[in-house]
């Protein structure tokens, strides 16, 4: 997907009138447009809001933004329409978090993270949820910088934009919700010297090591580990799905040979909250099972599918091959 069509460190704002600042001030960045949640029930197929999103994207080549909120799984169908666009726009997402690093939606921050950089999401703001969030704010951004491997930084509340911006030291991106709060938050940034700040990265992990993402929850697994468990996508599926968890099995591969077995796990794939294999021959099945999956799943040797197949499969879903 693209990058970012702006120099980095740099200070954002979903509205406004959108001109560069007169004379030598840095220019107050905006997205091309900003999607804001469906309505549609959380169960609804991911297929459908990637549609609805596509819509809105529509021809749009500058950078498009999700608002905080939106549900992970709907940012990660955002993610998808921008990258099936013909013009790729690049795609930023905002999660809110509370306290606790948790998004509204019950995801692990650093999952969320995980999951929508490693399908070429262009940079991520945090935003804190409530007053007990945005006290936290420093402390767990800090810790989701260790795995952001893509510019990250934060939305500044309504009223907070003088907010010391030394309390992200690593931040490439500052957002504020109204243009006159962007508009202080560019003078804070000028006088703090943010604008000459080097941008900073936080080095890739070791080789030897992965992250999987299923359902809100992350995983860090070695290359070595054992996939334990396995099972067939039927009408039974919910039921057995209950019942590995209770086995304690740690990881699960999931059987996807025909058509049926796919609907089964488009249905009830949110059931699984374990590192998750997926499992079939078929190269068309396996990209439709990723499509529906909201997580980054794993694609290990039974699966027959040759490196030219799954090598597309790795950028645009995320997907690990073992």
């Amino acid at each position: 997907m693209k990058p970012l069509p702006f120099p980095l460190p740099a200070v954002l704002c979903p509205d406004g009138p959108g001109d560069a600042a007169p004379g030598p001030l840095p220019p107050i960045r905006q997205p091309d447009i900003v999607l804001y949640p469906l309505q549609d029930e959380w169960e609804a197929p991911a297929e459908s809001w990637i549609e609805a999103f596509r819509r809105q994207i529509g021809a749009s080549q500058g950078p498009v933004l999700a608002d905080c909120g939106m549900s992970v799984g709907q940012q990660r169908a955002a993610l998808l329409a921008c990258s099936e666009s013909p013009q790729c726009p690049p795609f930023l997402a905002c999660l809110a978090l509370d306290d606790e690093g948790m998004t509204p939606d019950g995801w692990e921050g650093d999952a969320a993270l995980i999951l929508l950089q490693s399908m070429g999401c262009a940079g991520v703001l945090f935003a804190p949820a409530d007053e007990e969030a945005a006290a936290e704010l420093p402390r767990l951004f800090s810790a989701l910088w260790e795995d952001a491997r893509i510019h990250v930084g934060v939305a500044l509340p309504h009223g907070a934009a003088r907010q010391q911006v030394a309390a992200f030291p690593r931040a490439s991106l500052l957002m504020a919700p109204r243009w006159e709060d962007s508009e202080t938050l560019r003078a804070h940034c000028l006088a703090t010297g943010f604008y000459q700040r080097p941008v900073q990265i936080a080095p890739p992990p070791e080789d030897d090591r992965f992250i999987a993402v299923s359902n809100g929850h992350s995983f860090l697994l070695e290359t070595t580990f054992d996939i334990d468990g396995e099972l067939a996508c039927t009408p039974d599926f919910a039921e057995e799905m209950l019942e590995r968890e209770n086995d304690g099995w740690s990881a699960l591969r999931l059987l996807v040979p025909d058509e049926d077995a796919l609907a089964v796990f488009a249905a009830e794939q949110y059931m699984i909250k374990m590192p998750a294999s997926i499992g079939t021959d078929d190269p068309v099945l396996m990209e439709r099972a990723l499509r529906a999956f909201c997580g980054r799943a794993m694609a290990d040797g039974t699966c027959g599918l040759g490196a030219e197949v799954l090598r597309p499969l790795v950028g645009k879903y995320g997907l690990i091959v073992l």
